[in-house]
């Protein structure tokens, strides 16, 4: 095959959304304007289509489920914030629930051929992505130039919103897809290759979810050797340990940062000891004061940094949101929609993984998976409501969805 005809194999769609989104995981490098944009073309082009082929994806009892969601936050937002931007926020949310069923139904189409070569497009972004954070690591730049001012942390084409972290933790698992499809026999290297360099963005969280996932896909894909794979994951967490260590930026994040040296001998030391637990402990706050329905869609920016949710001296958690998934559903859409939420969630995770024990297809585990890392309590998280959080989110659970198509 030649350079011309190869690309034209993986570069040449009969339809022609599916450009669209090819393009979704370098929009995310972009900004949230571009990847807003693609997500409302493809979903008005995906529902265009399914009313002339009639495909009648609105009748289907996930997406109806969803809907109840959708309905309740608009709801939330009206009676609790009666805000502009919180409503608005609610009502285009529906975006990236029709962004998940867009992405199941076209990478059914073809035959499958169009999820394959989509896939193994965004497996050379995440690729060329992995070398691009070793390189910034080691030479104080990524290839386009962007730098960090922020010690052990790194940048990479996320550019100064340092959100290289999340992008990576939502593709790993579709990179390992692709390699077990294609590379099986490289695959303990690309395991290796993609736990180091998400070690090296210094982001903790998304550090910890991807060694989660990868130990967990690795015992699913051949229970014959879990013995060889869980040395081989201990091993590398040894390894990461020493460089940790050896390398003062990463030791300040992932160990000083994490608790400091002061005493913690009570539940206020303990808040003071940590940003995230600060946070933690104001959208607690909120939710004891308004348990069942919260304070309102995206308005915990306003109300966490008052007195009343601060109690502790000389520690204030207001932020633009609680930094955790849990605490964030808990304080802003309240019980009611904490409770329809997760048990959607955790619906779709037993889904997923029963379609891959019935059909062995790797694609349902790694959105099953995703989904859980998603949900771990404590670990700090991204907002489950921003564009960039929502776009990987929902990306990962259009493969559990791909069975409704």
């Amino acid at each position: 095959m030649t350079l011309n005809e190869y690309f034209y194999k993986f570069l040449y769609f009969k339809n022609k959304t599916i450009y669209l989104i090819l393009l979704l995981p370098i929009s995310l490098f972009v900004g949230s304007t571009i990847t807003n944009l693609l997500i409302i073309a493809i979903s008005i082009l995906f529902i265009i289509e399914s009313i002339k082929k009639k495909n009648y994806f609105f009748l289907n009892k996930e997406f109806l489920i969803l809907s109840v969601f959708y309905i309740y936050l608009i709801l939330n937002s009206i009676f609790l914030t009666q805000t502009s931007d919180s409503i608005l926020r609610a009502i285009g949310f529906i975006r990236f629930p029709l962004l998940a069923y867009a992405i199941a139904y076209y990478f059914s189409l073809e035959k499958g051929v169009y999820q394959k070569q989509v896939l193994s497009l965004w497996f050379l972004i995440f690729l060329v992505t992995s070398f691009d954070i070793i390189f910034e690591f080691f030479v104080g730049f990524n290839f386009i130039g962007n730098t960090s001012n922020y010690p052990g942390r790194l940048a990479s084409f996320s550019g100064e919103e340092l959100k290289i972290g999340g992008y990576y933790f939502g593709f790993v698992l579709l990179s390992l897809w692709i390699v077990l499809k294609n590379y099986k026999k490289y695959y303990f290297f690309f395991i290796i290759l993609f736990l180091f360099s998400s070690l090296l963005i210094g982001e903790k969280a998304n550090f910890i979810k991807c060694i989660f996932l990868t130990s967990i896909f690795l015992i699913f894909i051949d229970k014959k050797s879990i013995l060889k794979k869980l040395s081989l994951i201990s091993l590398f967490i040894i390894f990461a340990f020493i460089f940790i260590k050896l390398n003062p930026p990463l030791n300040s994040r992932f160990v000083h940062h994490v608790f400091n040296l002061t005493k913690i001998d009570s539940y206020e030391s303990l808040v003071r000891s940590n940003q995230h637990f600060s946070h933690y402990n104001t959208a607690f706050e909120i939710f004891k004061k308004n348990p069942f329905f919260g304070i309102g869609l995206k308005n915990f920016r306003n109300l966490s940094f008052g007195k009343e949710y601060n109690k502790i001296e000389n520690v204030n958690g207001g932020s633009t949101h609680p930094h955790q998934i849990h605490f964030e559903m808990l304080s802003e859409i309240g019980l009611m929609g904490y409770i329809l939420l997760f048990g959607i969630l955790i619906y779709f995770i037993i889904k997923g993984i029963k379609f891959y024990i019935y059909n062995r297809d790797l694609l349902y585990l790694t959105g099953s998976l995703f989904i859980l890392a998603t949900i771990l309590p404590i670990i700090p998280s991204g907002s489950f409501f921003t564009t960039y959080s929502a776009t990987i989110f929902w990306i990962n659970l259009s493969f559990v969805l791909r069975s409704y198509k």
